[in-house]
């Protein structure tokens, strides 16, 4: 698409194609540029552009081209996308077909998740800070320039700190809340004024915790900002329906493989409070479940991919959980 004054826009299933599209186009305006300086352009005739487009072997690799990927022409936004459960789900979504916007406090990690994902045709990297309301902006403005869009958004950025009620400080609870509520409706917010402009629905997803329900010890700040978090889902499930956004939410819990938070003192506190050792801490929590599986970063990345790749389109302001089987958080 050409705008007089403005531009070339080239569209494609996917950054690489559109930019292939875009790079053939310029490639023939300057053979047209090289003719018209010397003599006059003249196409071929038409016979011979049909016998270029549509000569038997081309006629037979269309035969047994694949079948388009179920996120092909998706642009996602991750946040916390360079490690644990971000990163994996990151990960799914470029293999489905999506281009992915990876934003992370750690920018190196998220360079590196990129890279490994196929570079800037696939996925690209940005640092942000979800807590700071001007960071959100510049980042969702550099994500919709990336891939020329945004449609589907996986709130995932976070922290947790395990303390009792009495050690737990203001400060404390602030990190907590501005982190993951405050930052996840920063994202929220902007990410849905793009949609809103594009017309074209969308999907926001919030990475909860089973903890949004579930009420255990020494833990308050994380358990409440979670619970925030999960009300979230349902209030703008409420309010961008109309816009053709749903808003959907995860619920995992035991995610110590891979995991940030875990590695980052998390994992330590929880294995004092259930009195286990901290290399055993995915075990205890897969016993106490009615599965008695170990929860992965790439179960989670699989509910995301499950509830925005289509065959739930009617589908808008559920929680699913990702716990291998927590009776007392069953949804009710």
């Amino acid at each position: 698409m050409l705008i007089p004054g403005v531009g070339m826009f080239s569209f494609g299933a996917d950054k690489q194609t559109a930019r292939v599209a875009g790079e053939f186009y310029v490639n023939a305006i300057n053979v047209m540029r090289g003719a018209e300086s010397i003599s006059t352009y003249s196409p071929i005739d038409e016979s011979e552009k049909f016998r270029i487009e549509y000569w038997a072997l081309e006629e037979a690799k269309l035969q047994r081209k694949p079948a388009p990927k179920p996120l092909a022409t998706r642009v996602a936004l991750v946040t916390g996308g360079g490690s644990g459960i971000g990163k994996a789900t990151a990960e799914r979504l470029v293999a489905e077909g999506a281009c992915v916007v990876i934003a992370d406090l750690n920018l190196e990690n998220a360079e590196q998740v990129a890279e490994e994902l196929g570079g800037p045709d696939k996925a690209v990297a940005l640092r942000a800070d979800v807590s700071d309301e001007a960071a959100v902006v510049q980042a969702v403005a550099e994500a919709v320039l990336a891939f020329g869009g945004l449609d589907l958004i996986v709130n995932n950025a976070g922290l947790s700190l395990s303390k009792p009620l009495l050690e737990t400080t203001a400060k404390d609870w602030d990190l907590q809340h501005d982190v993951m509520a405050r930052g996840s409706f920063l994202v929220s917010r902007e990410t849905a004024r793009v949609m809103i402009d594009q017309a074209m629905g969308g999907d926001i997803i919030y990475i909860s915790s089973k903890n949004s329900v579930f009420a255990g010890p020494n833990n308050i700040a994380y358990s409440a900002t979670k619970a925030d978090q999960a009300h979230q889902v349902r209030l703008l499930a409420a309010e961008l329906g109309g816009h053709q956004i749903r808003v959907n939410g995860i619920n995992p819990d035991g995610v110590v493989r891979g995991s940030g938070i875990f590695a980052g003192g998390w994992g330590a506190s929880r294995a004092k409070v259930y009195g286990v050792e901290e290399e055993n801490l995915g075990e205890f929590y897969a016993q106490r479940t009615l599965l008695k599986r170990e929860v992965l970063p790439a179960n989670v990345a699989s509910a995301v991919f499950a509830i925005t790749a289509g065959d739930l389109s009617h589908t808008t302001g559920l929680h699913i959980p990702v716990d291998a089987g927590v009776a007392a958080a069953f949804l009710r």
